[in-house]
């Protein structure tokens, strides 16, 4: 019999914890009698008490799932039932599952959050509503929502300072042009 099977072994026939036995087993050098009188010994194990039963580790397994579903069921709750609203003026472009929101942040990340950057440039407006408290989630949105029009304000200006320089540069260009024209008709004279 291997080491698990007698450490097994000794769980079922004594009721103490896995590392116990498996202690135990070791400190006795795989003799399972031993290890009882060494639990024994010890006061982890009393063999004159009315009920001796193993750990049920299947209940103790089932129970840890149920809790550990509490939270993951909350999360699936959260991402279901809160929506992301996208409004351009009074009228709303789409509202989306917080989830189905976060999956395409998962999926592409870059293009989700600079098309979303773009149309908050374009005068989109975009927040959390639902069940749960979405003030901070709000807040954060406001907050990129003015990034984006010092953003557009910013790239606004720059392209008028282009536009007026191109329009410039042609009308010296043109002016350039006309005198040496000029000054090309008045050599051939």
């Amino acid at each position: 019999m291997e080491e698990f099977e007698k450490v097994e072994e000794l769980v079922r026939a004594t009721g103490v914890s896995y590392e116990d036995a498996k202690n135990a087993i070791r400190a006795c050098e795989g003799n399972i009698v031993d290890a009882v009188s060494y639990l024994e010994k010890l006061g982890k194990f009393d063999p004159k008490a009315e009920k001796r039963t193993a750990p049920n580790y299947e209940e103790k397994c089932r129970k840890a799932f149920i809790e550990a579903k509490k939270p993951a069921g909350k999360f699936v709750d959260f991402l279901t039932k809160n929506k992301l609203d996208i409004k351009k003026g009074d009228d709303t472009v789409a509202s989306v599952p917080v989830g189905a929101a976060a999956a395409l942040c998962l999926i592409s990340a870059p293009v989700t959050l600079s098309a979303a950057f773009v149309s908050m440039m374009c005068g989109c407006d975009y927040s959390f509503k639902g069940e749960n408290n979405l003030d901070t989630a709000n807040k954060v949105m406001d907050k990129v929502g003015e990034t984006a029009n010092v953003v557009k304000d910013k790239f606004s200006e720059a392209a008028a300072k282009i536009k007026e320089e191109l329009e410039n540069k042609n009308e010296s260009d043109a002016t350039g042009n006309a005198e040496e024209e000029i000054s090309d008709v008045n050599d051939n004279l």
